[in-house]
């Protein structure tokens, strides 16, 4: 059972680290803030975030830098400074090893992805006693436009007045299964929601199963347009997949910087997913833009 007292804690050494990202941040200071010696306080947010502090720190400082990086015209040394980086050196071999480019380069794409948020602590659900991480940390993508390859059907979601997605979805992944002999078993398919407006469909959703850019005579195709998005990690079981965008939606999406819309979500999993399984991951992927 979780300890209250031990996540108050937890979410005090959060406000701290969110409110001082650009001084000075020693783990030996937040485990006195957090009344717990060294040890057991690395040990704690490890276990309830999936994340060393220092990971968590630098992750987060180098994510703001990328969105100054977008959002302004500062040069990088002020950036660098501005996020608590002692120099433009430090800096650039930082951003480089967490985004596999330096930051002229990112500037340069004008592209958000790979940027982290602060954690925020999500309640487990009571159907879902065994929820491996107290705190979720939403990334942000954006995706080129690509090419579905799969098959489709129409479904009533979770907030429709006669939800089916539950039935209907599952079908939808078994008949993927029974027609993908001739696909490379290294190809991993993904689900794909359009949440668009079909007049024609009222209150329903198309639902998409299929692979990127792998065109078939037996698949239908569509095109996914390039998009930026609210990546969602999920543990567990695949009931926890509603679960979490349930939280996202009624809870870090109003505090935010960003709005939902209209477009395209997609659902990926890691191979080998296992729907009933409290070990299983997968992540579900919202259209946003900035207010």
């Amino acid at each position: 059972m979780t300890n209250p007292d031990r996540l108050t804690r937890i979410e005090k050494v959060l406000d701290y680290i969110h409110e001082h990202l650009d001084e000075p941040i020693h783990v030996l200071n937040l485990a006195e803030k957090s009344c717990w010696s060294r040890w057991q306080f690395q040990r704690v947010f490890g276990q309830a975030t999936g994340l060393t502090v220092a990971q968590y720190i630098r992750e987060l400082r180098l994510s703001n830098a990328a969105e100054l990086l977008l959002s302004s015209k500062d040069r990088h040394v002020d950036i660098a400074i501005q996020c608590g980086f002692d120099s433009e050196i430090s800096f650039s071999r930082a951003f480089k090893q967490m985004f596999n480019c330096t930051p002229g380069h990112y500037r340069q794409q004008g592209k958000r992805y790979g940027l982290r948020t602060p954690l925020q602590y999500r309640k487990p659900h009571t159907a879902q006693i065994d929820t491996p991480k107290t705190f979720t940390q939403i990334r942000l993508e954006s995706r080129d436009d690509f090419q579905l390859h799969g098959i489709n059907d129409w479904i009533r979601g979770p907030f429709s007045s006669a939800p089916d997605f539950i039935e209907r979805v599952p079908r939808l992944w078994k008949q993927l299964e029974k027609q993908a002999h001739h696909i490379d078993s290294h190809t991993r398919p993904i689900g794909v929601v359009d949440t668009n407006d079909h007049p024609q469909h009222p209150d329903q959703m198309c639902y998409w199963v299929g692979y990127v850019d792998q065109p078939n005579k037996h698949f239908d195709s569509m095109q996914v347009p390039a998009q930026e998005y609210a990546v969602i990690p999920v543990h567990g079981k695949v009931v926890a997949i509603e679960q979490a965008v349930e939280w996202f939606i009624y809870q870090w999406l109003p505090d935010s910087n960003y709005l939902g819309v209209q477009g395209y979500e997609l659902e990926i999993y890691e191979p080998n997913y296992d729907p009933d399984s409290s070990h299983s991951y997968m992540e579900y992927w919202l259209p946003i833009k900035p207010r």
